[in-house]
């Protein structure tokens, strides 16, 4: 009997001790995680696809990251709140963090999406509008604020067009994107990968788009933007969530349905419907590239593009002459190891 309680107990300390150990392993694996949050630009939409993927399919997970990816109030908001440290990351406009740099905010793009210009001037199949220079005479809304309304006279320019010929009515936002579609104004502004879709789905048409790309102009949008503070503080961090994103874009772009499908699993709230956010996703990604990235991996942007970004701003938005480099708003750095080469 000894013998056999000996055993017992024996085994019962043996249990306990594996239940402390795996108890322990598995704290240990949550406590890697390290919990970061990126604010979206404006509510949840289809270029939102890869982060969305990244999450739901756990790449930002398998790179140490449990990611909270939340709705934004515009892109200035945003990249403000990143700067402050409120959120880590966040998916925001380039021109947009340029003025703020401008002003002495310490942000930078670290990961590159919409690299070409989403920016387009939308008219109505029936319009009479099929080329830039037939806007003359014609009444477009323009939207207070709005960036591809700052840059109409850069759009014009390229285009041949004498921007004093077209009319104007200025206004908010939602009211513009209400006249345009009650045929009130000729012309509206927008961007392929966010109203463009939504538009075509109320309208039931193929609508006519002016893209700014085809005037040539270079303006890097949108993009993931971390804090210069956050950044110098925990770049291990900051390199796992820029390498993860572009590991989700392959993914979204190699399989844009499950990208989608991700979309709805974490956006649940999202009033869009699977049309738009699928258009939205391909819109996206023909903006990955310009011709300068071309051949180089997803993220990955250009001195020379940004460039080109700020001296548009420079010239037609007001922007102090040499106020901003390149360098201050935007590296490819944490696309690489620090041993050097970019992933892939």
């Amino acid at each position: 009997m000894t013998g056999l309680n000996g055993m017992s107990k024996a085994t019962r300390f043996a249990a306990a001790l594996l239940a402390t150990v795996v108890t322990t392993g598995v704290a240990s694996t949550a406590s890697a995680q390290t919990a970061v949050t990126v604010r979206m630009d404006t509510f949840f939409y289809g270029s939102h696809v890869p982060i969305l993927l990244g999450i739901t399919e756990g790449i930002y997970k398998k790179h140490g990251l449990d990611v909270t990816a939340m709705p934004g109030r515009g892109s200035a908001n945003t990249i403000q709140t990143v700067a402050a440290g409120t959120d880590q990351f966040g998916f925001a406009d380039g021109g947009t963090l340029v003025k703020f740099v401008a002003q002495g905010l310490k942000a930078k793009q670290i990961v590159g999406m919409f690299q070409t210009t989403p920016a387009i001037i939308l008219a109505m199949p029936n319009s009479g509008i099929a080329t830039a220079k037939d806007l003359a005479g014609k009444t477009g809304g323009f939207g207070v604020g709005s960036a591809p309304e700052q840059l109409f006279a850069a759009f014009a320019k390229g285009s041949g067009l004498d921007p004093n010929s077209v009319k104007r009515v200025s206004v908010d936002l939602p009211t513009r994107d209400n006249l345009f579609m009650q045929k009130q104004i000729d012309f509206s502004f927008g961007y392929t990968v966010t109203q463009l879709p939504l538009m075509q789905e109320k309208c039931a048409c193929k609508l006519i788009t002016l893209p700014y790309a085809g005037a040539g102009i270079t303006a890097i949008s949108n993009g993931i933007t971390v804090g210069d503070d956050y950044a110098a503080k925990n770049p291990a961090i900051v390199r796992s969530f820029a390498q993860a994103t572009v590991e989700a874009i392959n993914a979204a772009v190699k399989n844009p349905e499950k990208g989608v499908d991700a979309f709805f699993q974490y956006a649940k709230d999202t009033k869009l419907s699977r049309p738009v956010v699928t258009d939205q996703w391909l819109e996206t990604i023909k903006l990955l590239h310009t011709p300068a990235t071309k051949d180089k991996p997803y993220g990955v942007t250009d001195p020379s593009d940004w460039q080109k970004t700020i001296d548009a701003l420079v010239e037609y938005a007001d922007l102090p002459k040499g106020a901003v480099t390149p360098a201050k708003v935007a590296t490819n750095e944490y696309l690489s190891e620090p041993s050097g080469g970019a992933k892939k």
